[in-house]
C-alpha cells in the first residue's frame, strides 16, 4: 500500500463556484488517516481509494452542469469540481474498502458526485461503491482508458435487456459518442438490421461501426418520411435508441415500432440545455410514466447511467476482446482546458476531447 508522510494532499484541480464564475485551477485538498500500525505515514481513508489522475475525457453532461448550477451552491460548495471520466494509477486504498483493483493498477472510471470534486484533478479520491472503477484493458493506452467509461456505460444502459438478435434498429444520432457505441453493441447482438441518422461525413465509419442503412439528417432534418420509407421496405422496427433527441417520430409512431417494442433516449424531446430543453426533459418524463402505465403500444424510457449496476467490468471485457473501437479526437495539456471545452462544444469532435493532467511514468 502506498504511504504518505502528511495527512493532507495538496493539489491542482479545476474547479467553478456555479456557472455564473470561470472555471479555474484551484488548490484542493485531500485528507488522509494514518495508516496500520506505529508507523507515521498516512493512507487513504476506509472505503476509499486514491487515484493519481493521467487523462480525464470532456463529455457534453459537464459543461450543461457548469451552466445548469444555480447561484446558491456557491454557498453549499464553491469549488464545483470539473470532469467525470478518468484514467491513472492507485496509489493507496482504504482500510474495508470493497474493489477488484489493486495498489498500482492503471484503471479508468467515472467520479459520480455532481456537487464535489471533478476529474479534471491531478489527484482524486473516490468511493466504489457509487463511482465505477476497474482496471485498464491491456490492449488500450490511458489515453483511450480515460475515452470510454461515460460514453460506453450509457450505451450499454440503452441496450440493457435489449433482444438485439434479429431484430430491427433505429439509432438517432450515430454519429455521437453514445450512438457510435449503440451501433457497436446491436452489431455485437446480432441485430438484422441497423438503420442509423447521421452527417454523410461520418457515412463510411457508421458503415463500418455495423449500420446497414443511413439516413442523411442534413439532408432530412425531419427524417419521419426516410423512416416511414425504410417501413415499408423491411418492416417496422423493434427499437428505436435516441441519442440525439428530437419529437420528429412521435405523430406516426404507432407506425414506425412493433406493438411492443421500445423508445429508449438519453436526450428527450429538446437536445440542448436552456429552457427548451428543460420543456423536452418533462414532456419526456410524462411519456415515461404513461408508458409504465401501460397506456402506450410501445415502451418508452428516458434511460440514465446507473452507477451501481456491475457494467463497467463487463465493457472491460469488451474493450479487452477487441469487439469495440473506441474514439479519441483531441489530447489538450492539463493548462489548456478553455480550449479543450471549446472544441468540446464545438460540434466539430469526432471522437472524446481528452485533458492531459499528467504523462505516465511508465
Amino acid at each position: 500500500m502506498t504511504s504518505f508522510k502528511s495527512d493532507t494532499i495538496t493539489y491542482k484541480a479545476y474547479a467553478y463556484q456555479n456557472g455564473n464564475y470561470p472555471i479555474e485551477i484551484v488548490d484542493e485538498t485531500i485528507k488522509l488517516v494514518k495508516g496500520p500500525g506505529p508507523s507515521d505515514e498516512f493512507v487513504a481513508p476506509p472505503g476509499k481509494i486514491l487515484l493519481k489522475i493521467n487523462y480525464a475525457a470532456l463529455n457534453p453532461v459537464d459543461y450543461k452542469l457548469y451552466h445548469m448550477k444555480p447561484s446558491f451552491l456557491r454557498f453549499y460548495n464553491n469549488k464545483q469540481g470539473f470532469g467525470r471520466d478518468f484514467s491513472g494509477e492507485v496509489l493507496s486504498i482504504g482500510a474495508n474498502t470493497s474493489t477488484q483493483v489493486k495498489v498500482g493498477d492503471f484503471v479508468e472510471g467515472i467520479y459520480t458526485p455532481v456537487l464535489d470534486k471533478g476529474s479534471c484533478a491531478q489527484y482524486l479520491l473516490l468511493d466504489p461503491k457509487v463511482s465505477p472503477i476497474t482496471t485498464k484493458p491491456s490492449n488500450i493506452d490511458l489515453v483511450q482508458a480515460s475515452a470510454w467509461p461515460l460514453v460506453l456505460g450509457t450505451a450499454m444502459q440503452l441496450s440493457k435487456g435489449l433482444q438485439y438478435k434479429d431484430s430491427k434498429v433505429l439509432v438517432l444520432g450515430a454519429g455521437t459518442s453514445v450512438g457510435r457505441y449503440v451501433v457497436q453493441l446491436a452489431r455485437i447482438g446480432g441485430a438484422r438490421e441497423v438503420v442509423t441518422t447521421n452527417s454523410a461525413r461520418a457515412e463510411s465509419l457508421i458503415r463500418e461501426l455495423g449500420a446497414t442503412e443511413q439516413i442523411d439528417y442534413r439532408k432530412h432534418p425531419n427524417f419521419l418520411n426516410p423512416v416511414l420509407e425504410s417501413v415499408k421496405t423491411s418492416g417496422e422496427f423493434n427499437y428505436i435508441i435516441d441519442c440525439w433527441g428530437g419529437a420528429q417520430l412521435f405523430p406516426e409512431i404507432d407506425n414506425i415500432l412493433v406493438k411492443g417494442g421500445e423508445y429508449r433516449t438519453i436526450v428527450g424531446d429538446t437536445p440542448g440545455h436552456g429552457l427548451g430543453a428543460v420543456f423536452g426533459t418533462i414532456k419526456s418524463a410524462l411519456r415515461t410514466i404513461v408508458s409504465k402505465l401501460g397506456l402506450l403500444d410501445y415502451l418508452y424510457q428516458f434511460a440514465f447511467l446507473k452507477n451501481t449496476d456491475n457494467w463497467i467490468d463487463n465493457a472491460r471485457d469488451l474493450i479487452e476482446e477487441g469487439k469495440v473501437k473506441i474514439f479519441v479526437d483531441h489530447i489538450y495539456p492539463f493548462e489548456q482546458l478553455k480550449e479543450a471545452v471549446e472544441r468540446l462544444v464545438s460540434g466539430k469532435a469526432e471522437g472524446k476531447v481528452i485533458l492531459e493532467v499528467a504523462k505516465p511514468e511508465n
